[in-house]
């Protein structure tokens, strides 16, 4: 019988993976519906492959999941995957700028990854985003826009995007409607 001691080493990087994709239960309640996330990668699936295995090897840099832990090396490896298009790496590198993990905190950059990773259905960025766009972080604040992405990514299943709609329906009656929303939604020229 394996004694305790021993089960928590092992459970360690599972755990401090969980919370390196999670953050913080508001900021990334990554849960969707299918529980398929998109892995989007240039027009080739060696790119896809290549991407994979870059955004694998920067997660367990992150985690130092069989490595010493090193964030810079993470965002090294994250943004590599990203050139390629793969939208788990796009997401993971919006994350490294947003808390400054092996980069400079950069909340402009971390909404600029999070939108590609968006924009390819990963509903934590969506989500993300959404709350970005709330408080003004990185972008103008636009309720509208954050109203969009959370309404995104509560239809992909995110828990919270849903208790956020709900929170700026009671505060601001005017985004309770989709139409409403993408009226009052400023478009960038």
């Amino acid at each position: 019988m394996r004694n305790y001691h021993d089960f928590s080493k092992r459970s360690l990087p599972a755990v401090c993976g969980a919370v390196f994709l999670a953050l913080s239960a508001p900021w990334a309640a990554a849960h969707t519906a299918t529980g398929v996330a998109p892995e989007v990668a240039g027009a080739h699936s060696a790119d896809l492959t290549t991407a994979r295995l870059e955004n694998t090897i920067g997660t367990r840099c992150a985690l130092g999941d069989g490595v010493p832990q090193n964030y810079s090396l993470a965002a090294h490896w994250f943004n590599k995957a990203a050139l390629h298009g793969y939208a788990k790496a796009e997401y993971n590198l919006g994350m490294q700028y947003y808390f400054g993990q092996g980069v400079n905190k950069d909340e402009a950059k971390a909404a600029y990854w999070w939108e590609k990773a968006a924009a390819q259905g990963i509903p934590a960025a969506q989500y993300n985003l959404g709350n970005l766009y709330f408080l003004g972080q990185g972008v103008p604040q636009d309720y509208g826009k954050a109203s969009i992405w959370w309404r995104k990514a509560a239809a992909l299943g995110n828990v919270q995007a849903s208790r956020n709609l709900a929170t700026l329906a009671r505060v601001h009656p005017e985004y309770r409607e989709v139409a409403a929303v993408r009226e009052k939604t400023v478009v960038a020229p």
